[in-house]
Formats: C-alpha cells, sequence, structure tokens
C-alpha cells in the first residue's frame, strides 16, 4: 500500500520521540498578559469509571463497583477538573475578566466532557458583582451556555463519529506493515491476555480498551488480578500508547479526525483578529483522549503517551512589539502538578523568517491541508443515508409482493366476472 513506508517512518520516529522531545517546564508566571490576547483550551474530561468490563473481570459488576455507570465522571474526576478550572483562574488571573460573555463552551456529548467543563467553569468563573442571581447558591456558581451535537453527527469533538472514509483509513493503517510487525512482536502477551480475560480474539484495540479498565481499577483502589503482574501491565500500557499513535499515524487521518476542530480554532483566530471589538477572551473545547493525541499528531509534536484524564492544550494567540499576531502552545499532561510544557511548532517556524515565534499567518500554511472543505462529504457520509440497509431492501419487497398479489387478486375477479356474466340471458317473455 502507498501509505507503509510513509507510516514506517513515523512509526519508528515515534518510538524515540518521548525521550528526544525538547520540552521544559512553564511557571504561571511565564504568561505575559501584555501580549497575549486570546487562549483555547482544548481538554480531556476528568476521571471516569470503565466503558466496559472484560468477561473474567472481578470488578464486572457494576452496581457493586461502579454504582454512578459505565463511563461515568467520579469523584476523583469532580476533583481534578474544578482544580484544574482554579489552575487556570491563576494562570489567567490578570487576562480574564469577571463576566461569562467573554468565554465560549463546546463540548462532546459525553455526560462525562460536560459535566467536566461545568466543573471547569465554576473554578474559572464564579459569580462576581452583578452576576451573582441570588443570595445562596448564586453567591457560588452561575450558568453558561455549552454548545454540543450528537456523538454521530460529531467529527470535531468525539472521536468515533460517523466518517465512513476515517473507517477505511483506520482499517488501512492497521493493515500496515509496521503496524502488522508491532502487532506480532506484541502477539504472545496478546494471547496471554486473551485467555485470561475471556475474549475470543485480542488485538490491539481490544488490548488498550482492557488496559484501560485495568488502569481504572487500579486507580480507584481495586487490587488487580494475579495475572496482571507489572511485566504484563508495562506491555499493555505501550500497547495502549501505541494506539494513540496510529490514530494520528497519517495526514489524511489526521485530516477527517482533527480537521474540523482545527478548521472551528482557526475561524475563531481569525475573526478575533478581524474584529476590533470581539468580547470574546476564551474558547473551550471540552472531548476526550482521541481527539487530543490526533490534534497534537497533525501539528507534529505528540509525545506517544496517551493523554491522561484532565490533560489540556492551552493555545495562546500575542501580538508582538509591531502587534504581528503569533502562537505560543502548552500541554499540561499532569494536572496535579500544575507545569505545562511548551508544545514545540517547529514545521511553522521554520516555513518563517522569524525564528523565534509562530506567525498566525505560517500557523494556517502548515495546517491549510488539513482542514476539510466539506467533512461530511468527504467522509462520504452522504451516500451511506441512501443506501438500503437488508431490512429496509426486505420490507420493500415484502411491500412490492403483497401489491403485485392484490393487484392479480382483483384482475382475477373481473375476469371471472365477465367470464359468468356473459352466459347470463335474459328469459323471453310470453305475452
Amino acid at each position: 500500500m502507498k501509505i507503509y513506508p510513509f507510516i514506517t517512518i513515523l512509526f519508528t520516529w515515534s518510538l524515540y520521540w518521548p525521550s528526544t522531545m525538547n520540552v521544559y517546564c512553564a511557571n504561571i508566571n511565564d504568561v505575559d498578559v501584555n501580549t497575549l490576547k486570546l487562549v483555547i483550551l482544548i481538554h480531556r474530561h476528568g476521571d471516569r469509571t470503565p466503558i466496559e468490563t472484560y468477561p473474567r473481570d472481578p470488578y464486572r459488576d457494576g452496581s457493586k463497583y461502579w454504582p454512578d455507570g459505565w463511563g461515568q465522571l467520579t469523584s476523583n474526576g469532580k476533583n481534578r477538573m474544578y482544580n484544574l478550572g482554579l489552575y487556570l483562574s491563576k494562570r489567567y488571573s490578570n487576562f480574564l475578566g469577571q463576566t461569562p460573555h467573554e468565554v465560549s463552551i463546546r463540548s462532546s456529548a459525553s455526560d462525562r466532557c460536560l459535566e467536566s467543563v461545568e466543573l471547569i467553569l465554576a473554578a474559572l468563573y464564579p459569580p462576581v458583582g452583578r452576576w451573582k442571581w441570588n443570595d445562596n447558591f448564586g453567591q457560588k456558581w452561575q450558568p453558561f451556555p455549552i454548545q454540543t451535537v450528537p456523538h454521530e453527527n460529531d467529527g470535531m469533538l468525539y472521536p468515533e463519529s460517523k466518517c465512513r472514509k476515517a473507517e477505511r483509513i483506520e482499517a488501512d493503517i492497521y493493515k500496515s506493515e509496521p503496524v502488522l510487525k508491532y502487532y506480532n512482536q506484541m502477539k504472545s502477551t496478546l494471547l496471554y491476555v486473551q485467555d485470561n480475560t475471556g475474549y475470543e480474539n485480542v488485538d490491539l484495540i481490544k488490548a488498550e480498551e482492557i488496559f484501560d479498565s485495568l488502569l481504572i481499577e487500579k486507580m480507584n483502589g481495586y487490587k488487580l488480578p494475579a495475572w496482571v503482574d507489572s511485566n504484563v501491565f508495562a506491555k499493555l500500557k505501550d500497547i495502549a500508547d501505541k494506539t494513540f499513535i496510529f490514530a494520528g499515524m497519517t495526514r489524511e487521518i489526521q485530516r477527517f479526525r482533527t480537521g474540523l476542530l482545527l478548521s472551528n480554532i482557526w475561524q475563531h483566530i481569525s475573526n478575533h483578529e478581524s474584529v476590533d471589538n470581539d468580547e470574546r477572551r476564551l474558547y473551550i473545547y471540552s472531548t476526550h483522549d482521541n481527539q487530543l493525541s490526533v490534534f497534537m499528531s497533525a501539528l507534529n509534536n505528540f509525545n506517544g503517551l496517551s493523554p491522561p484524564f484532565g490533560s489540556s492544550i492551552m493555545i495562546e494567540i500575542h501580538h508582538n512589539h509591531t502587534n504581528e499576531p503569533f502562537i505560543k502552545m502548552f500541554y499540561l499532561n499532569e494536572t496535579e502538578k500544575e507545569k505545562p510544557y511548551p508544545l514545540e511548532l517547529n514545521d511553522c517556524i521554520r516555513i518563517g523568517s522569524n525564528q523565534d515565534h509562530c506567525t498566525i499567518s505560517n500557523f494556517y500554511e502548515t495546517i491549510k491541508d488539513l482542514l476539510p472543505d466539506n467533512w461530511d462529504v468527504e467522509c462520504q457520509n452522504q451516500s451511506q443515508s441512501t443506501e438500503a440497509d437488508p431490512l429496509s431492501i426486505y420490507l420493500l419487497l415484502v411491500t412490492i409482493s403483497l401489491t403485485i398479489s392484490v393487484m392479480l387478486f382483483f384482475i382475477y375477479l373481473i375476469l371471472n366476472h365477465r367470464r359468468y356474466g356473459s352466459s347470463y340471458r335474459l328469459l323471453p317473455i310470453n305475452s
């Protein structure tokens, strides 16, 4: 396949990326509010319960171990996201104001994403002055409008949104030479996990899902089964990390899985620069781990590690001394430490004359090939809606058959009536 050479190079490079990534910790005070004009936050939701568990999981009883339900935000997750909001309020205390009108929010339709961003906002924007709406709860909290769309149609923030073309590309990636090579390297581990979990087949994606459940159980203080020793746990983590690399492995899949998000962000940046009195200072996107990893892969600064709960990308638009706008980007991958890492935008800096900053015009040059003209059409979703499923075809055939049968029955009655009706003669009446 044509994508093999590119994937081979990218996969080999990704094995060394985490150790060679040139990053340093940024202090809260590193933010230059004198030049800062706009902040864009992309964050993963907080700690959640497992999405699902494996057949032999000792913690499979949801009512006993996960009473909040599957895939729901936990108390630890709520605390994490509220604390993230407190951190952001400190980091941008001299930039953000007190009005809720200066922030715009877009969230995945998942409960955990909606709740996570609500908690961030509760810490970031407690009501002040006229925004206090009553003498009780209104002194501590105020509502915010949060925009969202159904999962199936959310190509911006939901990683499994309906996109037929992307699904075919993803299937091709997992059939590619470097991924199959990695699969064969981990095959004994996959078979071992398969034997102990009760699944009939454990591939790389299923192994990542199993690791996700094990990690959450461990984080919640549950003792892992005996078969999950430190060596197996480490191998499963490596598999999980690799699946996030595979998710954004080609430029084409990046276009389908993060192109809409990049397009929306670029629209906000360009609008903010063209409107003098734009009151927006903060845009927030509440999403999932895959969206963060593919987004960073598209900008060539993903560290190859699965994004933890609450991990956040902070995009800052600054103006230099000549009022030229440029971009800074940071990644907060450990919310507890409150030490974001600068994300290098070397591809952007390399094409410009300014070797210190990524100007927004150069940033556009690095992402313009990822911005879809019509995402739904490019995904070939329109043709999907016109294709009939087997049940629809069956019902259509039954309807046609019944219609033909009824028509034939009436034709038979008419012909039969004519046949016997024509042989009937009135008897002569004698006068």
